[in-house]
């Protein structure tokens, strides 16, 4: 059971799948972003039956499925977006979106707590962000504004990065062992690994 979603980290990846700057972090700080809601799938490969000697013989479930996760997120910061979604940003400050527009590799570690009070944690070891749209909705001068999240996925592929993730989508944590908790946190984030200042690409 987890309860709660307290914080979001990625880390943008350069070309040879090195951390290219600070991990992003979105944990309700004002101005900074929230997250509001995950929602992950394709953690099980639908099964395959083989029939044989008239029954089923074997069932082929190795693997996972399409594994992703739908994310809502609060008043991302506007460059942070550009960052992870790949928008190219000018020096004039408009960002533009066409047909190279090409989202980076990253990490992500979700953070909640189990039912004992727990850290818990979920972290994806490579993937894409991605944000189908934009909306826009009237303004009505009888209610107050409440801001709504904006709704986020992200795509996840299996790890190349060592010999114990190599093909692993995710790992996951529940408990309170500081030492294994920095032990993920540095297998997602590969804090390991030498970083390099990001900016977002240049039109």
């Amino acid at each position: 059971m987890l309860v709660g979603f307290k914080r979001l980290t990625t880390q943008i990846f350069d070309d040879n799948g090195k951390p290219k700057g600070d991990p992003i972090v979105i944990e309700g700080k004002q101005n900074k972003g929230a997250t509001t809601k995950a929602d992950i799938s394709g953690l099980s490969k639908d099964p395959t039956k083989v029939a044989g000697s008239d029954i089923t013989y074997y069932i082929s479930r190795t693997g996972v499925g399409d594994v992703k996760a739908d994310l809502g997120l609060l008043d991302v910061p506007e460059d942070e977006v550009d960052l992870l979604l790949g928008w190219l940003a000018s020096e004039s400050g408009i960002s533009y979106l066409g047909e190279t527009t090409e989202a980076p590799y990253a990490s992500m570690l979700l953070e909640s707590s189990d039912g004992h009070g727990n850290v818990a944690l979920l972290g994806f070891f490579r993937g894409t962000f991605s944000r189908d749209k934009v909306s826009m909705e009237s303004l009505d001068p009888s209610e107050t504004f409440k801001p709504e999240a904006d709704d986020w996925s992200y795509s996840a592929m299996a790890s190349d990065a060592d010999d114990e993730t190599k093909g692993q989508y995710i790992g996951k944590y529940a408990g309170s062992d500081a030492e294994t908790i920095s032990k993920l946190r540095s297998q997602v984030l590969r804090t390991s690994d030498t970083a390099e200042v990001p900016t977002p690409p240049k039109a």
